[in-house]
């Protein structure tokens, strides 16, 4: 009876400098739930925009050295799963909205970002492309956009002290554990963002969203310059 040969992969010597790039974004993604995990969510969104960089910096390696591949394919969208959607939501969860609805609404935006996720993978290549192979708009809007402007909120929201205010929050339940936090309808809204069909953002965020990450935190230095061992 024929049997198929077993053939070895070896993992480690088909990694490419683009897919290093990559492993850097995971590793920034899980670092930041550690961040949040410890209340540090200034922190916490530092790794998430720094992942946010890696995810940007892989696909011009990749293309600049020629190393697209199936295997970075699959690194990226992992990697964008810790990053751009575990993350945020961990982010979140221990910024005191860990109320049964407010887990049930976190659980759906991570699996919008799962959708959202393996429907690029697929249909990426449907996508009209630049004469320099990227995408000139995106279908849906991207896990990284969503991942920071959570992230960037709850940093805010910390940094100036709103924080407190808003994890007890404005329910509309009399039981703790059954409340609904109204301000969670914006992590509704974003997770239906990600997985629409309708909504084309030709935004590239390569420029726009550095430069926006410090305007806003430049506003909370002069509103309130504390040190930065107070986010560690």
């Amino acid at each position: 009876m024929p049997t198929n040969p077993q053939v070895k992969y070896d993992m480690l010597k088909r990694l490419r400098l683009a897919d290093y790039i990559t492993l850097s974004n995971g590793f920034c993604g899980v670092l930041a739930v550690f961040c949040a995990m410890r209340q540090s969510f200034f922190m916490a969104h530092l790794l998430i925009f720094l992942g946010y960089e890696f995810d940007r910096f892989d696909g011009i390696v990749a293309r600049y050295r020629n190393e697209c591949s199936e295997m970075g394919k699959q690194l990226d969208s992992f990697c964008d799963l810790v990053s751009f959607c575990v993350a945020p939501a961990v982010m979140v969860y221990c910024a005191g909205f860990n109320t049964l609805a407010d887990q049930v609404i976190l659980a759906f935006f991570v699996c919008s970002g799962v959708a959202r996720l393996a429907r690029f993978n697929v249909a990426a290549h449907l996508v009209p492309k630049s004469a320099h192979g990227k995408a000139l708009f995106h279908e849906g809007l991207p896990t990284a956009y969503a991942a920071l402007l959570i992230s960037t909120a709850v940093a805010v929201a910390e940094w100036t002290g709103y924080l407190t205010d808003l994890s007890p929050g404005v329910t509309l339940a009399s039981d703790s554990w059954l409340a609904y936090h109204p301000i969670m309808t914006a992590m509704l809204v974003l997770s239906a963002l990600m997985v629409s069909k309708r909504l084309k953002l030709y935004l590239d965020g390569a420029y726009s969203i550095p430069a926006v990450t410090v305007i806003i935190f430049a506003g909370c230095w002069s509103h309130s310059p504390l040190p930065v061992g107070n986010f560690l």
